[in-house]
């Protein structure tokens, strides 16, 4: 019998699951990597001799392990082993265990003894001290290497799901190679059989749904597992390429946080009084902040979503910053208003162009440039102050830049909206490239040594400038920026296909344009109205739309990039 959840679009895929048989014998198996009984290697590796296979005894790691992806457990000491041979019934004399390595010792330090069998401590372990840094990007990453691993005390779905992305993100390491690699430059989502990370990760997974399942069947909303459930559930769609998996839960937490804001407020809501007091005001805060960036991320992604309102409809922008992270954390909620009015007014030019512009739009118009410049104002006080101290990389300071003039060429070119007005601003166009440039060499940016990061980065402005500037000169440089590293940000966004979909665009574009300089009239400017991928069967279409000519009617081109 499937269960009626309070957001079924958040969980569309619960049904989809069940929960593991912990007793089953295949499941048990599976878990604790076993194979066939045989001779227990005396002097192998202990990866080896847990799975109770021989070992070929290279050092430091066994080929053996390599060849499988596994992590090579190691030796035990050659003295502890001889010590084994001249005494074996001797218990003081035994080889010396081969434990994991203990954990990084940071702030939280989760005791690892709570996270099951040594597959699920490594995977973990593994997420602790490198998947979390490398999704959280180039700001503040308390939330992914801090509120995370503790909440993993307490809630078996963070705790499975932490375990999942751990997995997966070993089983993209080391599947990363040119004959592996998707349209996109990363790799298969039907991984090598060999690949016992990826089985793993995708056993975790199903088992953090199941739980979840379990948890709200008592009718509450579990507001802090459920939000954190759904970041995490997004991300590992987004590891993975599934996109529309990926926007499914950030559609459902949006509204279950939106849905939270509005009873904080005394509004009319389904939560109850229990609900609104088990989640900390720091972790919505760290939430609210995340889905808000993704938001920003879902709304360019033809066609656009609604989404819920996230924003502090009395939002205001103080005169100084007391930081720069207190900077990006108001720009969060500013860039996603800004984004949502952007969508709402192209969506108005098309539909009823004759109302634009109005009063009311005119209005907002204003609003959000005063606000702009307000934040800029701040901003520029306080980052004077923390880059003369060393406080703040440059690197923030640039991404922060590049967003603001992506911000205010939206804001511009709203009210009414033509593709021509775009034209206005191919200098803040060439500062994005510049600073993109700097961003994407710079040897100080943690993204840069990851291949995803659940935040925005640098890939969202390129695209914009790819398909909205027609400055030749410029569009290549932002299309030759996406083809030079193959990254994936957010919603999966990943370099590679954006990068086909933009210059196919462009080409487009370009026909029966002979010079640089040669200006493409409105005639031929095209939007990119639906975007489709299918990562199962390797396939994504995409849709241009060229507005209504003279006889009303739209023309559209379309194509398929299969893999």
């Amino acid at each position: 019998m499937s269960l009626k959840l309070p957001y079924p679009n958040v969980y569309k895929f619960l049904n989809n699951f069940s929960a593991p048989d912990q007793g089953s014998p295949e499941q048990t198996s599976r878990s604790q990597g076993l194979r066939k009984s045989g001779p227990r290697s005396k002097t192998g590796c202990s990866t080896c001799k847990q799975r109770r296979v021989k070992c070929d005894e290279t050092k430091p790691e066994c080929i053996r392990c390599q060849n499988l992806g596994r992590e090579c457990g190691g030796y035990a000491p050659e003295h502890a082993e001889d010590a084994s041979k001249q005494n074996p019934q001797n218990p003081q004399n035994a080889p010396v265990p081969i434990h994991p390595r203990p954990m990084s010792v940071i702030s939280y330090a989760p005791s690892i003894a709570i996270l099951g069998d040594q597959f699920e401590r490594r995977y973990f372990q593994r997420f602790c001290d490198k998947t979390a840094a490398e999704i959280c990007g180039s700001f503040d990453p308390t939330f992914w290497t801090e509120k995370v691993p503790q909440l993993c005390h307490h809630d078996p779905p963070i705790r499975y799901a932490t375990i999942a992305l751990g997995a997966l993100a070993k089983s993209l390491e080391i599947t990363s190679s040119p004959t592996r690699l998707s349209l996109s430059g990363f790799p298969q989502i039907d991984h090598h059989p060999l690949d016992e990370h990826h089985r793993f990760a995708l056993r975790e997974y199903s088992r953090a749904i199941a739980s979840l399942r379990i948890i709200l069947s008592d009718g509450r909303r579990h507001l802090r597992t459920s939000l954190t459930a759904c970041v995490l559930f997004m991300t590992f769609e987004s590891l993975q390429g599934s996109y529309e998996g990926a926007l499914t839960h950030l559609r459902g937490g949006s509204r279950l946080l939106a849905d939270w804001r509005i009873a904080r407020r005394g509004g009319s809501s389904q939560l109850s009084h229990d609900s609104l007091s088990e989640i900390q005001d720091s972790l919505v805060d760290d939430l609210g902040r995340l889905f808000a960036r993704l938001d920003v991320q879902g709304l360019f992604i033809p066609p656009p979503y609604p989404v819920p309102n996230l924003l502090q409809d009395d939002m205001e922008i103080p005169d100084d910053f007391e930081s720069v992270q207190e900077a990006r954390e108001v720009w969060d909620f500013l860039m996603a208003a800004i984004g949502q009015f952007y969508q709402k007014s192209v969506m108005k030019s098309q539909t009823e162009p004759e109302e634009l512009p109005t009063p009311y739009w005119n209005r907002l118009h204003n609003h959000y440039t005063t606000q702009l410049l307000r934040w800029r104002k701040a901003f520029q006080s306080v980052h004077a102050e923390e880059a003369h101290s060393g406080i703040v990389s440059a690197d923030a300071t640039h991404m922060l830049s590049i967003y603001y003039n992506i911000a205010t060429i939206l804001v511009a070119s709203s009210v009414p909206h033509t593709e021509m007005l775009y034209d206005q601003y191919n200098h803040l166009f060439a500062e994005i490239i510049c600073k993109a440039q700097i961003l994407l060499s710079s040897p100080d940016d943690p993204s840069n040594a990851s291949r995803f990061t659940l935040d925005m980065g640098t890939i969202l402005p390129l695209v914009i400038t790819a398909i909205k500037c027609r400055d030749r000169r410029i569009r290549r440089q932002a299309i030759a920026l996406l083809w030079s590293k193959a990254r994936r940000e957010g919603l999966c966004f990943d370099t590679i296909s954006v990068a086909r979909i933009c210059a196919w665009l462009s080409s487009i574009e370009g026909e029966g344009v002979q010079e640089d300089d040669q200006p493409i009239p409105e005639s031929s400017r095209w939007v990119i109205s639906y975007l489709h991928l299918n990562s199962e069967e390797r396939w994504l279409a995409v849709q241009l739309t060229l507005k209504p000519g003279d006889n009303g009617n739209p023309k559209y081109k379309e194509t398929t990039f299969s893999w």
